[in-house]
């Protein structure tokens, strides 16, 4: 069956970081195709209303990427009033069209910034405060945007995968018995599982995974949750995520506290 791919549009703001995003948009070119990613509204015809145009582009992605430099927040104009607090900004319409469609929105943290704050933001740009953000840094680029094309795959249609369960070794003749007692060894297990791990705990761990991966960590810890049988073993399991050894170890503290 062929898969239909969605599509991203990169959102930034160019004198906060039109590098940074350039260098994202080229390596999610490669790994997604050039035809899946947008960066900056073209075409708009003359006496079109480039709102109207903003949002059809926006509503026709699967995800947007909300790039935050140091400067995104109190960028201003030549008048020295701030870009976000105009209704005519471009990013600011991209956003708040993205936020009021429903549309996937993931703030990307460049240049060491950080999240702003709900009180910080205009009224149509608020629900971006509650995002789950990722960071890119220059250090551990490579390694950022694998953690940040994996936590986008399942937004393009890209499904990874699961591993196929191993086959029971059984004696000739006995095909049937040994596969209904695999099955009913599975069906125990996976009880036994939901039981112990209770869904707040399920969350707390992917709210502490989430701040090492961002968004893919809740996939993750519910995936990993059919091959753990305590929340140790969770932890455990997810924590082989997390590329750094200091970050793994914070994370496995607070995991088990």
């Amino acid at each position: 069956m062929e898969v239909v791919l969605g599509s991203i549009f990169v959102n930034y703001r160019r004198h906060d970081s039109e590098g940074e995003a350039g260098r994202l948009f080229d390596e999610l070119e490669k790994h997604f195709g050039e035809d899946a990613i947008f960066m900056d509204v073209s075409g708009i015809e003359p006496g079109q209303d480039f709102r109207k145009a903003i949002d059809q582009r926006v509503a026709a992605c699967s995800v947007l990427l909300a790039v935050i430099g140091q400067h995104w927040l109190d960028a201003r104009d030549e008048s020295g009033a701030r870009r976000l607090d105009d209704p005519g900004d471009f990013v600011r319409i991209e956003l708040a069209s993205a936020l009021r469609e429903k549309t996937a929105v993931v703030p990307v943290l460049v240049r060491g910034s950080r999240m702003p704050r709900a009180d910080e933001l205009p009224e149509d740009l608020k629900e971006l405060a509650y995002r789950n953000a990722v960071e890119l840094t220059h250090a551990r680029w490579k390694s950022d945007i694998q953690l940040l094309i994996r936590a986008l795959r399942p937004y393009m249609g890209e499904l990874v995968p699961e591993q196929p369960a191993p086959e029971a070794k059984v004696q000739p003749g006995q095909p049937e018995r040994a596969s209904a007692r695999q099955t009913a060894a599975r069906g125990a297990e996976a009880a036994s599982i939901e039981n112990s791990i209770d869904a707040q705990t399920v969350d707390r761990v992917s709210r502490e995974l989430a701040a090492f991966l961002g968004p893919i960590a809740n996939v993750i810890v519910r995936r990993a949750m059919q091959q753990s049988t305590s929340l140790d073993d969770l932890c455990t399991t997810v924590a082989r995520e997390i590329v750094s050894d200091a970050d793994r170890a914070r994370f496995l503290r607070s995991c088990r506290a």
